[in-house]
């Protein structure tokens, strides 16, 4: 009988921390700087794959536990990509003309990250550190060409066709970052920065030897309302 008491007792206090513990929904846009890593890259590209700068819009839910620790699942878009620069120059009259070739590829993703978040703290501003996994879905992807000559001439888009078989739509990766927030009323204004590195090859095409992955680096700014 005590033991059945004492279960009672330790599953009342389980809820009441769900039922009375914070709660908050909040909006957040920000930068995303991604860099693809390559394995066994083409030879006949020279150059590293460069990072590629986009925005990043989504929505983020808190669900405190306790004081320091809480539950933080999220629903993001995000564009990554990477740009492949190949190009030399020839000499006229004394004048160094460029030629080259850019390609720059760029995916969109919605992404749902679910974090464990702990906080330090006590007053209105308080620090925190964010880690978890992620799961992303590829919606679209498009190559936009370039070619230079003295200046840069845009080629039509390419669509990619992303159910193809080297390309893989579902990614899987990991994130760890650090943040501020700053409670202001009834919410709270919060910026952090963060890592995330994927898991999952978004090409992997074995005829030519490629495989590339996903990782970078996120930085956002946000309001979130306290319920």
């Amino acid at each position: 009988m005590k033991k059945v008491k004492y279960t009672l007792v330790a599953m009342a206090m389980m809820a009441s921390t769900f039922v009375f513990g914070q709660f908050s929904l909040g909006l957040k846009t920000g930068l995303s700087i991604s860099d693809a890593q390559a394995e066994l890259y083409i030879d006949a590209v020279s150059n590293a794959p460069k990072s590629y700068t986009s925005f990043l819009v989504g929505a983020t839910a808190e669900i405190q536990i306790n004081r320091h620790f809480s539950f933080q699942p999220e629903l993001q878009y995000v564009r990554r990509g990477f740009t492949i620069n190949e190009g030399t120059s020839f000499n006229m009259i004394g004048i160094d003309i460029p030629v080259g070739a850019k390609a720059t590829t760029s995916i969109n993703y919605i992404e749902a990250p679910m974090l464990a978040k702990v906080k330090i703290g006590n007053g209105k501003t308080k620090f925190y550190g964010v880690a978890g996994p992620s799961v992303g879905y590829a919606t679209s992807a498009k190559i936009q060409p370039k070619v230079t000559l003295l200046i840069d001439f845009n080629l039509p888009e390419i669509n990619l066709n992303l159910d193809g078989d080297m390309y893989n739509r579902t990614e899987f990766s990991g994130i760890i970052g650090a943040g501020a927030e700053h409670n202001i009323q009834t919410g709270k204004l919060f910026a952090d920065v963060r890592y995330s590195h994927s898991f999952s090859n978004i090409i992997n095409d074995p005829i030519v030897d490629i495989s590339v992955k996903n990782s970078g680096v996120q930085f956002a700014l946000g309001y979130a309302h306290i319920f």
